[in-house]
């Protein structure tokens, strides 16, 4: 994701922009102070995703939001200090909003709707950026065998490898193809052809085998988006 950057105060531009190298998929494109810059950087670098302060000398974020005028438009991403001011942020159809001073998990769920939103223009997600010390390297979802939640992160189980990503399942289940993986369990989504067999428990608990042996239960609100038997 393309990703501008727009703050009058220089430090909470920094703040943001160190924050966002925990997600490399995020590409910092430009950076803005005012609103009639703001405007020129969108048209210009066409960027998939602004994180929009509201407060700033002169025209504010909300009528940069207002005027933009770009197709597709970017999801923009409030950032505010004052709470009253997401409620209009979301009526002139902001995708989010982050109330300062935001922590790293509520910045990793607002780039997670922002990824999904922007997702959903394009089709699936066919691969993912994970961090291996200082490299980038991109997951093709195919490789996948089944993910499962840890706290703020979703881990990648790829053969014997595992990935660490921020994101949550909830937003991973919205991105990737439902006709190639389905979510068993509120910390577990498995890729369909890696199923080997679906086991009675007894009791009426059910559990998931997967090619490798690895056995996973299935959750009971979910056991209706697998076959039964």
């Amino acid at each position: 994701m393309r990703a501008l950057i727009v703050d009058d105060e220089p430090l909470a531009r920094q703040r943001l922009r160190t924050m966002l190298a925990d997600h490399p998929d995020v590409e910092i494109v430009g950076e803005s102070e005012t609103a009639e810059e703001a405007l020129r950087a969108i048209r210009g670098l066409k960027a998939d995703l602004v994180f929009l302060d509201v407060q700033m000398p002169g025209l504010d974020g909300f009528h940069v939001l207002d005027t933009m005028n770009v197709t597709p438009a970017p999801f923009v991403v409030f950032v505010t200090g004052q709470a009253e001011h997401a409620v209009r942020a979301f009526d002139r159809a902001a995708g989010d909003y982050l109330l300062k001073p935001y922590d790293d998990g509520r910045l990793a769920k607002a780039v997670g709707r922002a990824r999904a939103a922007l997702q959903s223009r394009g089709g699936y997600l066919d691969r993912m950026a994970v961090t291996l010390g200082k490299r980038t390297v991109f997951v093709a979802t195919s490789a996948i065998d089944w993910i499962e939640a840890r706290d703020n992160y979703a881990c990648l189980h790829v053969a014997q490898q595992q990935h660490l990503v921020r994101e949550t399942l909830n937003t991973l289940e919205a991105s990737l193809d439902p006709k190639a993986f389905v979510r068993i369990h509120r910390s577990a989504i498995v890729r369909f052809d890696r199923i080997k067999e679906l086991r009675n428990l007894g009791l009426g608990d059910r559990a998931v085998i997967l090619q490798d042996g690895t056995e996973l239960p299935v959750g009971q609100k979910y056991r209706d988006r697998l076959p039964q038997g």
